[in-house]
């Protein structure tokens, strides 16, 4: 009977304690469970951007489809006019070199050009590509319907290869074919 009592004795103990839990949980003060509050959910939104995180790294370390262009950096060429703009460039006087650069012709007309503007003297050139869709409207449908009389913009119809040489916003020179601008250029 020794042993009951004592058992009797321990559940009335556990009883107690069970007892004196529930009140000491009962004082715990408001500014304690306040900090309980905030530390759950400090976790559970560090864990929410961690999933989220975690997510979009392996959305974006999918490979990219062949089929999707790739987005290249612009770069601007200050050397490059269209036919609209080329007349009101800041200097007093200098050349527009019009070709289309896809022309097979085109790499031999750019290398005279470049050769040109390394000598000491040279007069700045500014290059046109008349395959552009802004320039297309200008090109002439036959290389014998050029106009070498043209004054102002809506007059031009170039040919193949054409150098105009402009002074002050004027149009003073018009040069087509290789072999003239050659002579022009002094090469």
């Amino acid at each position: 009977m020794a042993n009951k009592k004592v058992k009797l004795n321990d559940k009335t103990e556990k009883k107690e304690n069970k007892k004196n839990k529930i009140k000491q949980e009962k004082y715990i003060s408001d500014e304690a469970k306040e900090i309980r509050r905030f530390v759950i959910i400090l976790f559970s939104v560090i864990i929410f951007v961690l999933v989220i995180y975690g997510i979009s790294r392996v959305l974006m370390d999918e490979p990219v489809d062949n089929n999707e262009k790739n987005v290249v950096a612009g770069k601007v060429d200050y050397d490059m006019v269209t036919i609209g703009t080329m007349l009101n460039r800041n200097l007093s006087e200098y050349y527009v070199a019009i070709y289309d650069e896809e022309n097979p012709k085109a790499v031999y007309y750019s290398t005279i050009i470049a050769k040109y503007a390394e000598e000491e003297d040279a007069i700045k050139v500014y290059y046109c590509n008349l395959g552009n869709k802004l320039n297309e409207k200008y090109q002439a449908e036959d290389e014998s319907k050029t106009n070498p009389d043209a004054k102002s913009i809506e007059e031009l119809s170039l040919g193949e290869l054409t150098l105009i040489k402009i002074k002050n916003g004027k149009i003073v020179k018009y040069l087509e074919g290789l072999d003239t601008i050659r002579e022009e250029f002094g090469i």
